[in-house]
């Protein structure tokens, strides 16, 4: 890593860009974001800029809310730039950055998406906080009963690539109501001519939009799944939340009760001092 870091620093400082681009290249997303957000300097936009499009979603959505808001001001002097990595972005990812932002600046942001994406974004907006529509992506595959799996396999291709997972795929009516979900792993062995409606079984789980995102976790717990879809009150197939997103939430409660715990040792502590002094000076 030290290695790294040196030799960064000298195609930096010759300002060799084609060789830097071609390093980066070379590392895994998580590697990166340690590297973009220890630095302190102007140098983290340059290096976020030499970043492939794949590799700049997945670091972006690694770095803390911190720096992310820092190459955001540096980005906005590009507004194109801007405008391509803010489309790029996971839409779940880019409703939790959105929600660390102020109001007036959100909505800035938000009008630099195409408007298709601006229709998402203000979609996931408007739930409430800490509910599950607020963590759900609308990014899935759907299919139709009537489909025969080989007709499905072909939707698949066509629609799956900017699908969050691809490891259960969900069945809709006309109406976008969610019938049920298969694993990818049962159409794989069904016949190609075999009717999608003869592998439900219809008996999916699901969570609400409106709900905390408490009973996501807790719903997780309980059932091996890798995603779970999302429903509206009336049953229409909304989005759906994947485990990745429910660790995310989880890893962000545990940090909060570490501080909240620390807040009430110091607190305690404080307190304690207080009633000692009390003690000695009343002796």
């Amino acid at each position: 890593m030290e290695h790294l870091k040196v030799t960064l620093h000298e195609l930096l400082l010759s300002k060799e860009w084609y060789k830097l681009r071609r390093l980066l290249a070379e590392y895994d997303s998580f590697k990166l974001a340690n590297l973009i957000e220890e630095r302190k300097d102007d140098s983290e936009i340059i290096l976020f800029r030499l970043l492939n499009k794949t590799q700049t979603k997945e670091v972006f959505s690694l770095l803390s809310y911190e720096k992310q808001h820092e190459i955001i001001k540096k980005l906005a002097k590009n507004s194109h730039k801007l405008s391509i990595l803010l489309n790029d972005m996971d839409p779940d990812d880019r409703t939790a950055f959105f929600e660390e932002l102020p109001q007036e600046i959100a909505q800035k942001l938000i009008n630099s998406l195409s408007p298709k994406q601006q229709t998402i974004a203000i979609q996931l907006l408007k739930y409430p906080e800490d509910s599950i529509g607020r963590l759900m992506t609308p990014q899935y595959v759907a299919i139709k009963p009537q489909n025969t799996v080989e007709e499905a396999f072909a939707h698949i291709r066509k629609y799956g690539k900017d699908s969050e997972t691809l490891n259960v795929i969900y069945v809709v009516d006309e109406k976008k109501k969610l019938i049920d979900d298969l694993r990818i792993k049962e159409l794989i062995l069904a016949s190609p001519t075999q009717k999608i409606a003869e592998l439900l079984d219809y008996r999916f789980i699901a969570l609400n939009a409106m709900d905390d995102q408490e009973k996501a976790i807790a719903t997780f717990q309980d059932y091996d799944r890798v995603a779970l879809p999302v429903l509206s009150a009336d049953g229409v197939l909304v989005g759906i939340v994947s485990i990745d997103d429910i660790m995310d939430v989880i890893e962000e409660e545990s940090t909060e009760d570490f501080h909240k715990f620390g807040s009430f040792q110091k607190r305690l502590a404080t307190h304690s001092k207080s009633m000692y002094l009390t003690f000695i000076k009343n002796a």
